[in-house]
């Protein structure tokens, strides 16, 4: 239920105003609409969006007619079961970004979908990395803008670890390579550095496994470095 619609049944229905556990529930998902970044780690089986299978999503890139895309797509298995018999895979639209961009990063916390950063092109047609960061809510179909983060970066590692987010390494806006890293905290809707990589490092691939962010590869002339993992010590 929407804020109005659970003041309207919180102040008027004899039945709620009667029960005190259905006055806490009421009490709760006031607080959790109140509490508009900090949603992502406040998920309960009374928020989440009710999915009837995984599906999978594409967003942003490249055109050859459209330098920066800001579309947004999904595929749903149990929806195109037909279409697979016709050999034909649909992709449907759902809200586009606030911005078209390449080269960024998308993490998925609490069924909200991130994407950070990446390259964007300005009025000018001059394209550079950016620190802006965007939230998509499935449930509503719409986009909302976050905290961006402290450096502008592309080509970088964007991972969900417990309720953080971590941005790992990339290229600013003068395309120098960045060994920092920092996080994202929904409760505060705030980034802060963490321990810096031991390395400056781009264009690597990165994923989360058992609540460690393992970073593989980096560009770096023609050699790649060896696998390796990012655990964030605390420090700020």
């Amino acid at each position: 239920m929407d804020v109005d619609t659970l003041h309207t049944v919180a102040l008027t229905h004899p039945l709620v105003q009667a029960s005190e556990t259905a006055t806490a529930l009421i009490n709760e998902a006031l607080a959790y609409h109140q509490s508009v970044y900090a949603q992502p780690v406040w998920q309960t089986a009374r928020t989440k969006p009710r999915f009837q299978s995984d599906t999978l999503y594409i967003i942003g890139g490249k055109k050859r007619e459209v330098c920066k895309v800001k579309e947004l797509r999904y595929f749903n298995p149990v929806d195109q079961e037909n279409v697979h018999i016709a050999g034909i895979a649909n992709w449907s639209e759902l809200a586009p970004m606030p911005v078209g961009r390449s080269h960024h990063c998308v993490a998925v916390m609490g069924d909200f979908l991130f994407v950070a950063g990446g390259e964007v092109e300005h009025s000018t047609g001059r394209t550079c990395a950016v620190r802006t960061v965007c939230r998509y809510d499935p449930r509503t179909n719409s986009w909302a803008e976050i905290a961006p983060m402290k450096n502008c970066r592309e080509h970088f590692v964007l991972g969900a670890v417990d309720e953080y987010l971590y941005a790992v390494g990339g290229r600013n806006e003068l395309r120098q390579v960045l060994p920092t890293v920092e996080r994202y905290c929904p409760k505060k809707n705030k980034w802060t550095f963490v321990q810096s990589f031991d390395r400056s490092l781009s264009c690597h691939a990165g994923y989360v496994v058992d609540g460690l962010l393992w970073i593989s590869g980096r560009k770096r002339f023609t050699q790649f470095e060896v696998l390796t993992k990012y655990h964030n010590t605390g420090l700020n």
